[in-house]
């Protein structure tokens, strides 16, 4: 394996400096799949985990027009005041970038040939598997697998590598229930799906509007809106459909959901309170909140300036009592507000209750 050398962006990259986005996205998913540390084994994973940081680093400035702009004007120094440590990438951030990027995909699944049919490709043991929900004749009813990627166990299996990678095979997105092979969809019989599983008040529900904020990796979809599929308790983060069809995996910290509240306390806009605003997006420098008002446009507001109906989750910060800091990070789901109290109730575990101001609430 060659060491890439230099530090021209570009060139890590691999692209020219005309390079359209599209072809920026290519170039990364190509090389970051070649060097991840985890499909290189050995000796050598030290020089492969250097090379996918590198490459990390690169993609992470170029897919971003703003730094990417600032680093065809002034080169890397420029980007030290742009949200740049100076000091490369870590191993973490190159990960984070990395699940970003791939979102609910499996990353892995282009190493391997696929055939629409279920059946091997030639030249590797990965398998499409693409039955129907309602399983097939002499199937049994296997439902929930369509579109599973997956090297199984006695089927040539996967290297070792990309088993540790990946979890083994409890949990894999797709995969019906085949006796603790956990995951989403019908068991082996008769394709019954699942029943849901209960509402917590921590966790933001399926099907709940969000819209992406301050993301790094992949700002391109700073701004998007989309819905919620389901939360992944064992990575802490959301599947979220977007609008444009693409499917990522985002942190709480990294979605705005997108609810209707009632704008309160406004007092160099009085004329805004009481209106409905439906919150847009978020601006974190500015702690603002961009939300949508009929018949009047767009406004930047502060939360505190805010009402949000019954069924928002929120987080909880700055409670400084011995009884109240213990919730401080911790998210729960909004009951209700007490205007005369001026106080959220907060549902926070199955069985116990908080009352907090609106300072003490985050989206």
């Amino acid at each position: 394996m060659e060491r890439i050398t230099g530090d021209d962006y570009y060139a890590i990259l691999g692209v020219k400096k005309d390079a359209s986005e599209q072809e920026i996205n290519k170039a990364y998913k190509k090389l970051a799949i070649k060097y991840h540390p985890d499909k290189n084994p050995g000796e050598h994973k030290e020089l492969a985990e250097e090379n996918f940081k590198k490459v990390s680093e690169a993609y992470e400035v170029l897919s971003n027009k703003e730094k990417r702009q600032t680093y065809d004007q002034f080169g890397r120094k420029g980007l030290n005041g742009a949200g740049m440590s100076g000091g490369g990438f870590s191993r973490g951030q190159a990960e984070e970038i990395f699940a970003q990027f791939f979102g609910g995909q499996d990353p892995f699944s282009v190493l391997f040939g696929q055939q629409a049919n279920g059946g091997f490709a030639a030249g590797g043991p990965g398998a499409h598997f693409a039955f129907s929900t309602a399983g097939g004749p002499g199937m049994g009813g296997m439902g929930g697998m369509h579109g599973m990627h997956a090297g199984m166990g006695g089927m040539g299996g996967l290297p070792p590598e990309f088993a540790a990678m990946m979890g083994g095979m409890g949990g894999m997105r797709g995969m019906g229930g085949m006796g603790g092979m956990g995951g989403k969809g019908g068991g082996m019989g008769g394709g019954r799906r699942s029943r849901a599983a209960p509402e917590q008040p921590s966790v933001l529900p399926a099907g709940t509007p969000v819209c992406v904020h301050s993301l790094r990796g992949a700002a391109q979809h700073n701004g998007k809106a989309g819905k919620v599929e389901e939360y992944d308790p064992t990575s802490y983060r959301y599947l979220v459909n977007l609008a444009d069809g693409e499917v990522l995996r985002i942190k709480l910290d990294n979605l705005v959901q997108q609810v209707t509240a009632h704008v309160v306390g406004m007092q160099n806009r009085a004329e805004l309170n009481g209106q409905k605003a439906t919150i847009a997006g978020y601006d974190a420098e500015r702690d603002r909140y961009h939300a949508d008002i009929a018949g009047v446009g767009r406004a930047s507001l502060q939360l505190s300036n805010l009402i949000l109906p019954a069924g928002t989750r929120g987080r909880v910060h700055g409670l400084t009592s011995d009884s109240g800091s213990k919730w401080n990070d911790k998210v729960g789901k909004v009951m209700g507000f007490d205007a005369e109290a001026g106080r959220y109730q907060l549902q926070m575990t199955a069985d116990e209750q908080l009352r907090i101001k609106p300072q003490n609430l985050k989206l």
